[in-house]
């Protein structure tokens, strides 16, 4: 049960931080193509934001589980 309440916080803190990333470095594409949207990135990398976002997303989880087992917050986890 320990595990899945971490893979649970894993998965929010991933998704929060993803969707913060999504962003960074995005350029507007200088070609336009027939029928493309005129907001679709250039370069969008989202393999390297991806592992990035993993990695960090894991040292914010053992953070946060550091936080709540050694009960920094006052939170009853049982």
């Amino acid at each position: 049960m320990f595990y899945v309440k971490l893979a649970i916080i894993y998965v929010i803190i991933w998704w929060v931080l993803f969707f913060m990333a999504l962003p960074i470095g995005v350029k507007q594409s200088v070609k336009i193509i027939p029928g493309q949207d005129l907001g679709a990135p250039e370069k969008p990398r989202l393999w390297i934001k991806f592992f990035i976002v993993s990695i960090v997303a894991f040292i914010a989880t053992m953070i946060a589980h550091l936080i709540i087992t050694g009960n920094l917050l006052n939170i009853n986890v049982k």
